[in-house]
């Protein structure tokens, strides 16, 4: 959220981190087993009603038990390996690519029933006012679109919860590619690298980095997403949630 000093609005700069020297935690929320887990941006530091930006790697037979969201709205992206995600009372399989919703009240737990590891990135944003709407569980890669030099998926993420949340993208940039953007006045973004290398650049600051690099945008800033991972495509997603 935007802090006002003496009448005048200060706006955030950007901010980026990576998803090394994680924390270890046993039985995460009740769950069994070991989890790796990292807050990669704290909502007091991002513009907008954001509560939370973390990483989280479950290992083979572990998961993170069954709770409930009371303050806050949830989403899951699969980033890699296979999940059994649990949300009031349902079993869903999850794979690489898929978004889970997770209304405010709604039950649920994420298990690693594999063999590998299973990354996935969380983002949990304030609630605002109205009915919660049913979770949901959608496979991103199917709707990509080809767009000016690059591809898009997009999902409209304000049918899906009562905050401010706007729209999660998965990106794809081609070998060679760069994407520029710039920020709407009304919304911040947080950008995640899934595959590939990047450099993200923005208030003339260049972040360079593989898989777990993320970088959050201020509203109305310009920045550039330059694919460095010579003949690999580029993937990373995209948040935005909106800004009073």
């Amino acid at each position: 959220m935007a802090t006002v000093v003496r009448g005048e609005r200060r706006p955030f700069g950007p901010i980026a981190n990576d998803i090394s020297g994680p924390a270890t935690t046993h039985r995460q929320v009740g769950g069994e087993g070991m989890c790796r887990w990292k807050m990669l941006m704290n909502g007091m530091h991002l513009e907008g009603e954001w509560n939370c930006v973390e990483y989280v790697v479950i290992a083979p037979g572990a998961g993170v038990g069954e709770h409930v969201h009371l303050r806050t709205e949830e989403i899951y992206y699969i980033v890699s390996g296979r999940a059994v995600v649990t949300m009031d009372g349902v079993e869903i399989e999850a794979l690489p690519g898929d978004l889970i919703t997770t209304p405010i009240g709604s039950a649920h737990s994420i298990e690693n029933r594999g063999d590998e590891d299973m990354h996935f990135f969380v983002t949990e944003v304030f609630p605002g006012e109205g009915e919660a709407a049913m979770p949901a569980h959608l496979h991103v890669p199917v709707l990509l679109e080809q767009r000016s030099g690059h591809r898009t998926a997009e999902v409209d993420l304000t049918a899906h919860f009562t905050g401010d949340w706007q729209r999660f993208r998965l990106i794809e940039v081609p070998p060679g590619g760069v994407v520029e953007e710039t920020v709407r006045k009304d919304r911040s973004v947080v950008l995640h690298v899934i595959e590939g290398a990047a450099v993200i650049t923005t208030e003339g600051v260049a972040y360079d980095g593989g898989p777990g690099l993320s970088v959050a945008v201020p509203p109305a800033f310009a920045h550039s997403v330059r694919n460095t991972a010579g003949d690999r495509p580029l993937r990373l997603i995209g948040v935005e949630v909106g800004v009073a």
